[in-house]
């Protein structure tokens, strides 16, 4: 069996899926759009599992496939990489896609772009199989833009709507910083390497002198920050909630804002040597995890709690990569990909039984109109806090033991991870009892559980929240042996043993419990009111949290708004020099020419004479005084 053909198959699919519905969009009903994209992603995860299942029995050995040589010297070639990284994104990204395909179906009924969402829905999925199977940083980069591309589009879907238009802008606006200091990265690497080809630059011996690996790590991680959504590039996250939910769960569970981490973990050999990088990633992942973390607090809408819970749990990520614990970061990235998505498609549920309402405190009660629904988001409230044995207690706990481990000033790195994960809990606990528990505001009689199409992946996600954790506990090193072929050349951060890992996981433990049990206590006991509590400032507090500190106004007024400003300017400066200045130049040219040999055009005789004895006299004088001028 021809396996290039099936990597191959793996990425096409998606994209000639895309490209069909593009084609014959008009002529296909929901129906046949369904069955078309349904048995396409069937087909795509099948392929999926089948590659994944041949690399584990190679023992994750790396599947190499040149497409084709673009540029011989230096040399250029369209290739594709499948190891145990690739190899878990990939079957991540077709996975989940189908399960949110799934719910897609329902929730997007009867909408007037129906098919035209599938479309893009399924062209991002290329472009992150393209990303995440590319052999070299060259690949990378097409489906790193690609990735932003259509993400755009299905961000803006609904651009009939201002704020989705400018959610769009804003996030390709943010994204094209990142995606500059990314380019600028990969040049310094061909000039540095002489090649983009991820192994040939593993191998270099330049690899491990620092001469120019830490300015190289700084401009790559400028394309992380983008993508992944850190500080001081985060803020088009939450406005990118203006999409539909469910491209929303695509967007933020195991796509396009892993991609950042992907990469990082992808050059790790390299990032190894650059201790600076290493320390920027650790302080820029946790300053934006406590960050969004405390912005969530007092956020209303029921997405944007997500939103920067997302941000806050990549921050996560970027801790565990600074770190050098790579295994974890990728644990968490998979755990994370699963009770993530389950959250936003159960917001999903709730927004479309609520008729599009999205203020939580316009909800509550909802535990006994939608039971389903209210277990699987308590799953994953219940995960993302921290809470064993569900999927998120296994990675968060190994990322802060991690941590832990380095010692040092890392020892302060972890307490205010802990103080993440406690805020975490907390703001989650928050988010689930304003929703399902308090008691209601408004009339909630034509509120019923959602269909069956958005309840059955909610139950497929929760099942997998609850058991994914598993894969690498540490009594069962499963991921990592996954890895163990990726990473084998990398030096990487290992768990503490013994008393003090146990020490560790209960605290750990305790930060989440307490979270949520403060929660309660607030929310639905109010212990403020009950015990007429004081708090001094706590209306200053909300507001800073609820506007993210007025980061994201800096982040407007700075990037966006200075950006477009500044382009404006540039474009009509250009424009007025170069495309405006020639042709008004040209025209003013032959305008005054005119104008003044209209004044020789007198009309009298005399004129004329004089004019061709001046003529004839200039020539007489160049022929004097240099006579070979006019032989």
């Amino acid at each position: 069996m021809n396996l290039e053909i099936l990597i191959l198959g793996v990425v096409a699919l998606p994209l000639l899926t895309s490209i069909f519905l593009k084609i014959s969009g008009k002529f296909l009903n929901e129906l046949l759009t369904n069955f078309i994209t349904i048995n396409a992603a069937l087909l795509s995860v099948g392929l999926s599992s089948f590659m994944f299942g041949y690399i584990f029995l190679e023992k994750f050995k790396p599947l190499k496939f040149e497409l084709f040589e673009w540029y011989p010297s230096p040399q250029i070639i369209i290739e594709f990489y499948l190891d145990g990284l690739s190899g878990v994104m990939m079957v991540l990204i077709s996975g989940l896609s189908l399960v949110i395909q799934l719910f897609s179906t329902s929730y997007m009924s009867k909408d007037e772009k129906y098919t035209k969402y599938f479309e893009y829905f399924n062209f991002f999925v290329f472009s992150m199989l393209l990303l995440v199977l590319s052999g070299n940083f060259l690949v990378m980069f097409f489906g790193w833009e690609l990735v932003g591309l259509s993400s755009y589009l299905l961000i803006s879907f609904w651009y009939e709507k201002k704020s989705a238009a400018k959610a769009g802008n804003k996030a390709f606006i943010l994204n094209r910083i990142g995606d500059f200091g990314f380019l600028i990265g990969l040049m310094m690497i061909l000039n540095h390497f002489q090649t983009f080809n991820f192994i040939a630059i593993f191998n270099s011996s330049l690899v491990s002198q620092p001469k120019n690996l830490d300015l190289i790590i700084l401009f790559l991680l400028l394309g992380a920050f983008g993508k992944s959504a850190q500080f001081p590039l985060f803020s088009w996250l939450p406005d990118a909630m203006e999409g539909p939910t469910p491209a929303s769960a695509l967007i933020h569970a195991a796509t396009m804002v892993t991609a950042g981490v992907f990469m990082l973990v992808r050059i790790s050999p390299m990032l190894q040597f650059s201790e600076i990088g290493s320390l920027v990633i650790i302080g820029f992942g946790l300053f934006t995890a406590l960050i969004a973390a405390f912005a969530a607090i007092n956020q209303e809408d029921i997405k944007k709690v997500l939103a920067y819970s997302t941000i806050s749990q990549l921050g996560f990520m970027f801790i565990a990569i600074g770190a050098g614990a790579y295994v974890a970061a990728i644990f968490h990235l998979v755990t994370h990909a699963f009770f993530k998505a389950l959250l936003f498609l159960g917001a999903g549920a709730v927004i479309h039984e609520m008729h599009h309402e999205q203020n939580i405190h316009k909800m509550g009660g909802l535990r006994k109109k939608m039971p389903i629904t209210s277990a699987m988001m308590g799953i994953g409230t219940l995960a993302i806090s921290g809470i064993p044995p569900l999927a998120g207690f296994w990675s968060k706990d190994e990322i802060l033991a991690s941590v832990f481990s380095k010692g040092g000033i890392y020892y302060g790195f972890w307490a205010l991870s802990l103080l993440a994960a406690f805020m975490t809990a907390f703001y989650m606990g928050r988010h689930w009892l304003l929703i399902f528990i308090k008691e209601p505001k408004n009339n909630l009689d034509n509120v019923h559980e959602a269909p069956k199409n958005m309840t059955r992946p909610l139950i497929i996600l929760g099942v997998f929240t609850i058991f994914i954790g598993f894969i690498n506990t540490p009594f069962f090193h499963g991921l990592e042996k996954v890895l163990e072929e990726t990473l084998h050349h990398v030096e990487v951060t290992h768990l503490p043993e013994g008393l003090t890992l146990a020490i560790l996981a209960i605290l750990s433990i305790g930060a989440g419990f307490t979270g949520l049990a403060l929660a309660y206590l607030i929310y639905i006991f109010d212990i403020i009111s009950y015990f007429k509590l004081r708090i001094p400032f706590l209306s200053e507090i909300k507001n800073l949290s609820k506007n993210v500190i007025y980061i994201n106004d800096f982040g407007n007024a700075v990037f966006v708004k200075g950006l477009k400003s500044a382009s404006r300017r540039i474009a009509v400066n250009i424009e007025g020099m170069t495309i405006d200045g020639l042709a008004n130049g040209i025209s003013n040219y032959f305008l005054k020419s005119s104008t003044r040999m209209s004044y020789a055009q007198t009309g009298l005789v005399r004129s004329y004479v004089v004019y061709f004895g001046l003529f004839t006299l200039i020539l007489i004088f160049i022929f004097l005084i240099s006579p070979g001028v006019l032989a």
